[in-house]
């Protein structure tokens, strides 16, 4: 059963926080409010604040950069971690392999699917004809439009990938191909080596199914009230929903700590 957090609600002891962007810092205009902007901000001025998001390389370098964040950063679902202060040099990385990149690029752009992607930082999406599938680190499309050929058992072996549902700001669904074992989670355990800050000691909030993984590690984990059910369940604390000024409430609950 999750705390709901409030005004006296005990904040523990917080070394290093880890923020979702989508349904998380994001509205629905893929905006992060001035007021939780200048709340991130205040508190990275006394412990290290990461975003770790499924985003791609260079969304997430753009939201870091708003925030003036120099912390490592996560992007790619876990599969990347850059660093501020290293002129965003990527410091973790794993990738897909070369043969699977391929051929889930040619599927993707035989039937004219939207999808992002990214490869050691590179963007790459459904407009671009100059695509390697060498260092791939996540490709990204709607659920809907993969859904059929990941029922198919001749499409890829998805026994050497992982495959990742998520939620963007408006609710779409999206579905991440991924390297194998990468996820959120297997990313706030190299943070916390990165850092020299044991996971108990680390704070993360999201709300959606590439969530999960990092909420389990991480050991003060908070579910957003616009959370999918399998968040609550695996979540110590739980704030509002992000249109009720949840993100808000957990920022002020940190601040409190922190004071």
């Amino acid at each position: 059963m999750n705390i709901k957090i409030n005004k006296n609600t005990k904040t523990p002891e917080i070394e290093a926080a880890l923020f979702d962007l989508d349904g998380t810092l994001l509205n629905s205009k893929e905006q992060i409010p001035v007021s939780i902007q200048n709340k991130i901000k205040e508190i990275s001025k006394i412990i290290p604040v990461s975003i770790i998001s499924g985003r791609i390389f260079s969304s997430v370098l753009e939201y870091s950069e708003q925030l003036g964040l120099i912390s490592p950063q996560i992007s790619d679902n876990g599969a990347i971690i850059f660093d501020p202060k290293l002129d965003n040099k990527i410091i973790f990385r794993k990738s897909l392999d070369s043969d699977i990149a391929y051929k889930v690029f040619e599927l993707l752009d035989k039937n004219k699917f939207e999808y992002f992607s990214s490869a050691e930082g590179r963007t790459m999406n459904n407009t671009m004809s100059n695509k390697t599938s060498s260092n791939v680190n996540i490709i990204t499309c709607f659920y809907e439009d993969a859904r059929p050929y990941l029922e198919s058992s001749d499409f890829i072996d998805t026994s050497k990938i992982s495959l990742v549902h998520s939620s963007g700001s408006m609710e779409e669904e999206y579905i991440s191909f991924m390297p194998k074992d990468v996820n959120k989670g297997v990313a706030l355990k190299k943070y916390s080596r990165l850092l020299g800050i044991d996971q108990s000691k680390i704070f993360a909030i999201g709300d959606g199914m590439n969530d999960l993984e990092m909420l389990e590690e991480a050991g003060i984990s908070v579910a957003m009230g616009n959370s999918v059910k399998e968040v609550f369940e695996v979540s110590n604390y739980a704030t509002n929903k992000y249109e009720d000024n949840g993100t808000e409430i957990v920022l002020d609950w940190i601040i409190r700590g922190l004071s």
